[in-house]
């Protein structure tokens, strides 16, 4: 772990908030991971951050952390918290945690040493090439975001309030200026119609099942049944009880 980074996480550990503190945050956290399938739940922490609301994934692919504003938590449904946090965990999922931290690192125009890239400086069409594929990450992060979720409104809402702009469907393409060349996401407009548009294919479909039909499996081995709360072995799929099905 770089020092910047050691300094920033402990920074966070100190002034962050348990999640089981906060109402609803640890299981939806958990919820969201379960329904992308990460292999590490992320140590998630709540932080009140300076400047606009803002959420964000650093780390390792071993060791991802999330940190959430509190004020993105206040006030906000639990499916637009949801869409929040599987964003971020779309970062880990995609394992490109490294190059996500760079793109991040080159837009606050901070240059990056030899230490950390092997090179002592990075070339412009390399550094255009990273932003392009930040932003690119970005997008599948909404997607991400959309399957934790299960509905388009809820990210969109989330993207609403993360920029605190308003949100149109209207065409737009993922650069609206020169200057977001050197930015690391892409037009909030273009964002939240590629979310509609993903929401809609037979893709995201098949991948919202699976989901819901693991959730199923998931809540058919247990020891009570979820209809009356009998006591039931735990490999039976219907309760002995009320003779319900448990998917």
């Amino acid at each position: 772990m770089k020092p910047r980074e050691r300094g920033l996480r402990e920074e966070i550990i100190h002034q962050g908030k348990p999640i089981n503190s906060i109402p609803n945050l640890g299981a939806l956290t958990s919820e969201a991971a379960f329904a992308l399938s990460l292999e590490k739940l992320p140590t998630v922490y709540a932080v009140e951050v300076t400047g606009p609301p803002n959420a964000f994934t650093f780390g390792s692919n071993e060791a991802p952390m999330i940190v959430v504003d509190r004020r993105l938590i206040d006030g906000v449904g639990d499916g637009e918290l949801r869409a929040l946090l599987g964003h971020e965990m779309g970062h880990v999922k995609s394992g490109n945690m490294l190059y996500h931290t760079l793109a991040q690192t080159l837009a606050e125009g901070v240059r990056l040493s030899a230490s950390f890239m092997g090179v002592n400086t990075i070339s412009m069409p390399m550094q255009l090439a990273l932003l392009a594929w930040q932003r690119e990450s970005e997008l599948s992060a909404d997607r991400a975001g959309l399957l934790a979720s299960g509905g388009p409104s809820h990210v969109i809402s989330m993207l609403a309030r993360l920029t605190g702009k308003p949100v149109s469907l209207e065409n737009a393409s993922i650069l609206d200026s020169v200057g977001q060349l050197f930015g690391t996401h892409p037009n909030l407009n273009a964002r939240a119609r590629a979310i509609v548009e993903f929401s809609r294919t037979e893709a995201y479909v098949d991948l919202a099942n699976r989901v819901l039909f693991r959730r199923d499996y998931r809540l058919a081995f247990t020891p009570l049944c979820r209809f009356c709360n009998a006591t039931k072995p735990v490999q039976d799929l219907f309760c002995p009880k009320c003779g319900k099905s448990q998917v």
